[in-house]
């Protein structure tokens, strides 16, 4: 009987502890709603102060180290992670995912609404779509300007002098139907070994999204 009530209580405090654990190791819903004001006011230059997060379980490959991610990297495994929208759920301009267990974050993007295109901006849009109103090689300098953006935005806020871009190629066909206003997304290697792929949008040349690839 001795050894019965021995064994559940080393059972109840082996849960206790695994559950201290836990929660020790979870920055917490305010801690997540922090760092994901300042990511978003930094990249998006903007002054947000209201946020609304919520916790959700993703899947997640978390061996993976200095390279894209295949199926063969590691093991899929589950991360939980803090969403949280600016300034709500149901009006999200803004957005930021947040891991809970080290307050990395993976994921920023504003919605296109955000973005106030100037005269210039519209009056260029609109000429191009009516030059070329399938994606053509008008089309493709565009494409060569959101690079050169691209390249800009990440010397200045990733810390790298020369990082490494590639054309993800994502979203769109030569020969496609185009638009006045798109995105275009781009990869970043920088010389950490971090794998970024960071939307950049047409006409005003402003990052739409960032998206960490490799995440810690």
């Amino acid at each position: 009987m001795k050894r019965k009530i021995f064994l559940l209580l080393a059972i109840i405090l082996l849960l206790s502890l695994a559950m201290t654990a836990c929660k020790q190791g979870d920055i917490g819903e305010a801690k997540a709603k922090e760092i994901a004001l300042d990511n978003i006011n930094r990249v998006f230059q903007t002054n947000q102060t209201e946020a609304s997060v919520t916790r959700e379980q993703m899947g997640c490959y978390p061996e993976q180290r200095g390279a894209m991610a295949t199926t063969g990297d590691g093991e899929l495994a589950a991360r939980w992670l803090y969403i949280v929208d600016v300034p709500s759920i149901d009006k999200a301009n803004y957005q930021a995912y947040v891991v809970a267990s080290t307050g990395e974050v993976l994921f920023l993007s504003q919605s296109e609404s955000n973005i106030i295109l100037t005269d210039e901006q519209e009056e260029q849009a609109a000429a191009l779509l009516a030059a070329e109103p399938d994606y053509g090689r008008e089309h493709e300098k565009t494409f060569t300007l959101l690079k050169d953006a691209c390249r800009e935005w990440a010397v200045a806020n990733l810390g790298d002098e020369h990082p490494i871009l590639l054309d993800a190629a994502r979203g769109r066909r030569l020969g496609a139907p185009a638009r006045e206003s798109y995105s275009v997304d781009y990869y970043v290697v920088t010389k950490d070994a971090r794998v970024y792929c960071i939307t950049m949008y047409w006409p005003s040349l402003q990052v739409l999204n960032i998206n960490v690839e490799n995440p810690k």
